[in-house]
């Protein structure tokens, strides 16, 4: 056997995969075509406070138009961004733990039906955002973070 193929079919000791996206300033259209070309089943709002200036990706909206695409919305507040010490800081109290393992169970539970999990923030980048720190905590816990930042990226696209 060819042994990059070798390489790549080896199992990589994950069971659980999510997403993750920013809306930036993108059209919703763009947004939401992202997460229909990934088959994208569930939603979860990683913003403390899921307002935006741009009415499209208000909680109110998305808990309206997201499952009319036949995608559920979810707002996870508890390991949100915008506190008053740093993320960093935040990631080590009992609310932030206590949030996280839930989140962790359910992207499990997801995945394990068959469904496909992202997590939304307002920064298009991860690099600016807390989901660098969420992501970075997912993937110590076995699972695979893949960030979509440009319509039809390649799963392989990461950070």
């Amino acid at each position: 056997m060819n042994p990059i193929l070798y390489l790549l079919a080896l199992p990589t000791g994950r069971k659980d995969r999510c997403y993750t996206i920013g809306y930036g300033n993108r059209p919703f259209d763009e947004f939401l075509g992202m997460l229909l070309a990934k088959s994208i089943t569930d939603l979860v709002d990683v913003r403390r406070y899921p307002q935006s200036t741009f009415e499209n990706f208000n909680k109110e909206s998305l808990e309206k138009v997201l499952p009319k695409n036949g995608i559920r919305y979810i707002h996870c507040e508890g390991v949100g961004g915008m506190r008053d010490s740093k993320y960093t800081e935040y990631m080590h109290t009992d609310e932030f733990r206590n949030s996280f393992e839930r989140l962790h169970r359910f992207i499990s539970r997801v995945n394990g039906a068959d469904g496909k999990v992202i997590l939304m923030c307002a920064e298009k980048s991860p690099k600016g955002c807390h989901r660098h720190y969420l992501s970075n905590k997912l993937e110590e816990n076995d699972v695979e973070v893949i960030h979509l930042v440009e319509p039809g990226q390649m799963d392989l696209f990461s950070f």
